[in-house]
């Protein structure tokens, strides 16, 4: 556990600093945020927002393959768990609740949204935001994996504008936002503890990929994205 605490002592920072949001009363946050648009801003969160959508984690999978299968069973583990969460609270806990948009048109607030040109606005099953869990699973499972603190602090600062971007976009609230980040490095951590106290022999096995050619795919996937 304590190797976790190093590791990730920026997320768990960033948790704690972050918790006291959660009580601003609702919509407040997204009102906020939502008011300070303009072009840079919209075009820089569309794209933000996007990778925290769960079509990056095939091309994460591809970067782990090259490290120990161990680090491949705990990102899998991981995966599965943070979509267990995510699934069990937007589908079965709090099955149609409703996103900002339709919040604020049940109270004829509706034109008090500046909505992003291009985006499509969803009206329910807000919480927690998946795209913000599915990005905290990736870079806090990096940040294990890094063992390096300044690349942590990266990889957190990434996964909080992936956050705030779908508070922007005007798809959920801060309360969503901030239990996609719980979640998202929780499913990290309760990987990462269950491989490494049950380790197996393939756990040491490799496979040697073409790293070069993985990264140059993954470049051009990304410039291919940002010039949408």
């Amino acid at each position: 556990m304590q190797i976790v605490l190093q590791r990730l002592s920026p997320f768990f920072i960033a948790i704690l600093l972050l918790l006291p949001f959660v009580f601003v009363e609702k919509g407040d946050i997204v009102l906020l945020l939502n008011q300070l648009r303009n072009p840079f801003w919209d075009a820089f969160f569309i794209r933000a927002s996007l990778l925290g959508n769960a079509i990056c984690v095939p091309f994460a999978l591809l970067l782990v393959l090259r490290f120990r299968f161990k680090w491949l069973a705990i990102f899998l583990l991981a995966f599965v768990v943070q979509v267990a969460l995510v699934l069990l609270f937007k589908k079965g806990i709090y099955p149609g609740e409703l996103r900002p948009y339709l919040y604020f048109s049940r109270m004829g607030m509706q034109n008090w949204l500046n909505l992003v040109e291009g985006v499509k606005i969803r009206y329910v099953n807000t919480f927690p935001s998946g795209h913000t869990a599915t990005i905290f699973f990736l870079v806090s499972f990096f940040s294990l994996l890094s063992r390096n603190r300044t690349a942590s602090w990266i990889l957190m600062i990434l996964g909080l504008f992936v956050g705030t971007a779908r508070i922007y976009l005007v798809q959920h609230f801060y309360v969503d936002v901030y239990f996609g980040i719980v979640f998202g490095t929780l499913s990290s951590i309760v990987a990462y503890l269950v491989v490494r106290k049950n380790p197996k022999k393939w756990h040491g096995r490799q496979i040697h990929i073409n790293l070069k050619e993985i990264q140059e795919n993954t470049q051009n996937v990304l410039r291919q994205l940002f010039n949408q």
